[in-house]
């Protein structure tokens, strides 16, 4: 197969050239930056439009703002019957214009979300959403990626639930690193960590140390964002009543409640934990 891969010296551009190529595929990319996958079974054209001239298949890797206008420039120069990938992290705003501009020129659009990063290194049960843009988008997906766990979803389904996995996640790590940084240096908190505060404070410093482009986009793009920032700050607000009061009874009757919503992962997640602080600690 023709595969193209624009933004393809990105991290999750880079990853799925060498994806596609470990499959036998002829893999073209694009990127204005210098860096380029250097194997066989790979070439870098010198633009967008060079780079999917015959595709078969496109996967559009640039940063998630740029995707509805990479599409719009690439689309005159692709053959009906083509297929786009789309991996971005939010969907609301883009499946929508990308469906309508790829129909026009008979051009199928699979929409995947991929749930890891490029660092990734075993292939096999990569967990990838898939969101169904036609009844045959799931089929598809399979045969693209035959050993990754596909998760099909709706479009509003996926967007609400990355609310909670992303947006929620990625705040919560934010204020968490940005409230211990007014009181003391992450070289003077490692002193005295805990197990728990050493995992949290690594997943934190995880998050920050990311593209601030793509969080903000993340957060902001997302319409379920503020509702789900909202229902934090008022547990946070709830918890602190409760301290302020000295309401022990009350406090420990709220952690019950949450520690049941959890029974089964509660359990085994502590020594989850030890294990991650022994491993960063060796």
């Amino acid at each position: 197969m023709k595969v193209a891969v624009i933004g393809s010296s990105g991290g999750m551009g880079r990853f799925f050239v060498k994806y596609f190529v470990s499959r036998g595929d002829d893999v073209t990319g694009s990127d204005p930056r210098a860096a380029s996958v250097g194997q066989q079974g790979f070439r870098l054209a010198r633009s967008n439009l060079d780079a999917v001239k015959g595709a078969e298949l496109v996967l559009v890797a640039t940063p998630v703002d740029r995707t509805v206008e990479t599409v719009e420039e690439i689309t005159p120069r692709l053959s009906a019957g083509a297929c786009v990938i789309e991996i971005s992290s939010v969907k609301g705003k883009v499946v929508g214009p990308l469906k309508k501009t790829l129909q026009a020129r008979k051009v199928k659009l699979l929409s995947l979300h991929p749930l890891f990063g490029p660092s990734l290194s075993e292939q096999k049960g990569m967990k990838i959403c898939v969101v169904e843009t036609d009844k045959g988008s799931l089929g598809l997906a399979r045969r693209l990626f035959p050993e990754a766990n596909l998760i099909p979803m709706k479009e509003k389904e996926h967007d609400r639930t990355m609310g909670l996995i992303l947006s929620l996640t990625h705040v919560l790590n934010i204020a968490y690193a940005g409230t211990v940084s007014r009181y003391v240096s992450a070289k003077e908190f490692r002193k005295l960590e805990t197990p728990t505060s050493s995992v949290q404070l690594t997943l934190a410093e995880g998050v920050l140390s990311q593209s601030p482009s793509l969080y903000s986009y993340i957060q902001l793009e997302n319409d379920f964002s503020s509702e789900f920032l909202g229902a934090l700050i008022g547990e946070l607000s709830s918890l602190k009543r409760l301290i302020d009061s000295k309401d022990r009874d009350g406090f420990e009757k709220r952690f019950s409640e949450i520690s049941r919503a959890f029974v089964g992962d509660s359990e085994s997640a502590i020594g989850s934990v030890y294990q991650a602080f022994e491993k960063s600690s060796s």
